[in-house]
Parts: structure tokens; sequence; C-alpha cells
């Protein structure tokens, strides 16, 4: 394997001290311009790159954002991640993008490896909100600027980009009620992280609103995944569930609630009218009508890359409670999700 360049082995080719290699590659004025432009045309003749992890660590500054992301299937996730890797790159940040599947651990190891490599700052879309908790904190004591994106964590002082989930859960049961659907479920977790807290209770609020009883039998609650929402569904229709429409807390939810659904040869949305979180294009793969709650991921990307930089470039505080809501829509699919 080839060995790669470094800036002795400029420094003896050019019979030139080592020093004097690097001062050049970093335009120091104690270099003559002469000199500068020579050292300068051997790297690039020889290939050299500079150690980007050294150079943060003089620099105190790599220009790299970590992005924590839950999972690549859900296009949410993926058009949110182009939001922050465009507009970081715009900045002249890289971006360095890992997925942790819902897993408390995975996470721990994502948020350790980016400390490692010495990132100025993280986008994080957590696991939930205590089990890493000491993790985030030290790593802010640290000096590593976190930012939450999509999910805020309620019972710590991190500055966080998302929607009014409360407000957009209300507006989307209200929406199935002026459908004419008074059994309405909701299905996935309603406890844990604050994103599904806010839109079970705003679920209950809108019930609440039009005077429609809660039932206990229509509040299922599930893992984050298609798997469990599939099988608790499937499980409570052949058992006898009553219902005609179903709020779905995310993308994967909803995507095995419709299965369930149409394997009990129920039609959506004449029997079931189904919603969901996030404007995500694996609905689609159901072939049926739905309602969704945009939440413009792209733009809570752009967001929250912004107020990142801001805090890395005035040295302000990123664990304030500041946080910043991007509008969100109530739509209707006709034939899935149009681009």
């Amino acid at each position: 394997m080839k060995k790669k360049i470094t800036i002795k082995d400029i420094a003896k080719e050019m019979s030139v001290d080592p020093s004097t290699v690097s001062k050049a590659l970093r335009n120091q004025s104690d270099i003559s311009i002469e000199m500068q432009k020579k050292i300068k045309r051997f790297a690039d003749k020889v290939g050299y790159r500079p150690n980007l992890l050294a150079k943060s660590l003089i620099n105190k500054r790599s220009n790299i954002l970590g992005v924590i992301i839950p999972d690549l299937r859900i296009s949410f996730f993926s058009e949110a991640t182009r939001g922050i890797y465009e507009e970081a790159t715009k900045n002249g940040y890289e971006t360095i993008l890992l997925v942790h599947d819902e897993n408390a651990e995975n996470e721990k190891r994502k948020l350790e490896f980016l400390s490692d490599i010495n990132v100025d700052g993280i986008l994080l879309n957590a696991v939930d909100e205590t089990t890493n908790l000491d993790l985030y904190k030290r790593l802010d004591a640290e000096g590593i600027k976190i930012i939450c994106w999509d999910r805020k964590l309620k019972d710590s002082n991190f500055n966080s980009i998302t929607i009014n989930d409360k407000k957009a859960s209300f507006e989307l049961t209200n929406k199935l009620i002026e459908n004419g659907r008074r059994k309405i479920m909701f299905i996935g977790p309603n406890t844990g992280i604050p994103v599904a807290q806010d839109r079970f209770e705003g679920y209950l609020m809108a019930l609440k609103e039009n005077k429609i009883r809660v039932r206990k039998n229509l509040i299922l609650e599930t893992e984050r995944t298609f798997e469990s929402a599939h099988n608790t569904l499937y499980t409570a229709i052949q058992s006898g569930a009553d219902l005609d429409a179903i709020v779905c807390v995310g993308g994967l939810i909803a995507y095995g609630a419709g299965n369930a659904i149409l394997e009990c040869k129920l039609r959506i949305p004449e029997d079931i009218l189904l919603c969901e979180f996030g404007d995500n294009d694996i609905i689609s793969r159901l072939g049926v009508p739905f309602y969704t709650v945009n939440q413009n991921p792209y733009k809570i990307g752009q967001e929250a890359v912004n107020f990142l930089i801001k805090c890395l470039k005035n040295g302000t505080n990123s664990a304030k409670s500041i946080n910043i809501e991007v509008e969100h829509k109530i739509l209707y699919r006709s034939t899935g999700v149009q681009r």
C-alpha cells in the first residue's frame, strides 16, 4: 500500500526544515512568497493532503459537523439530511452522517466517535430523552455544540428545531373528524420521546374539543417499527377493534398499519382513513390515499445547521432551551407522495 505523503517527506525532498513546509502551506509571512509557491507546487505534484485531525487540534476547529439520524428508510429523515449537508457545504463545513436505528447503545457509540474525531458540533435526533442525556451534557461541557432537530429534549436545555407537533396532531385529527370519522385510533409510542408525547396530546385535545370519548382500546402503543405496528394492529382488528380512522406517529408505523388494514380485507380510505407524520414516500407503496403532516424537512435541516453555526461563530451556549418552530402543512395524498 502506498504511504501517505507527510510534511516531513516534503521537507526531506526539498532539503528544508519541516516547520518551513508547514508555514509555507499556511501562507505564513515569514516564508517568502517564492518559497511558498515552490513548496505548494511540489506538495500538489506528490499528492500531499493535510491531516485534518491534526489540523483541527492546532486550530481548535475541524469544520466538520456530525449528524445523528434515526433511520434512512424514512424519506423525512433523508430530505432533512439533504437540507443539512447542502446548507453545511454552503457555509464551508463538511458533514459526517451516522445512523442509530432507534438504538440507544448505537447512538452512544456514534456520539463518542464524533467526539473522538473532534467535530465542531452535532445535529442530534435523539433515541430518547434520558438514556444518553449525561453524554450529551458531557459533550456540551467539552465544547461540542449540540442542536436537536425534529425531536427536542424537554427535560434538558438543548436548543432545537422542530414543528409544533401538538398543534399538527390536533389539526390532523380534526381533519379526520371533518371527514365524518369518530372512531379514531392512535398508534405508536405515546410516551418516551417528546415528539410522540406531543402528537398523542394533540390527538387527545382534538377528541376533547369535538366531544368524542377517548376509548382505551383505540390507543395502541407500539414500537417505532413496521413489524410492531403491523402485528399489533392486525391482532386488534382480528379481535374486533372497531375503528374508522387511524393517526400514526410516523412513516414506518403508518406503513405497518396500512399493510395490516389491507391484509384484514378492509379498504383505505372507505373503511379506515389513514394518516401519518412526515409525508413519507414509503406510504405510497400501499397504493392508497392518506392524510399526512408535511413537516418541511429540508427547511428543518437548513435551520438546524444555521442555528448550530451561529452558536459556533458567536461562542453562544447551545443549551439555552430555545426551540425554533418550522411551519407544517396538512396534506391529502390521493395517489402517493408527490415531490
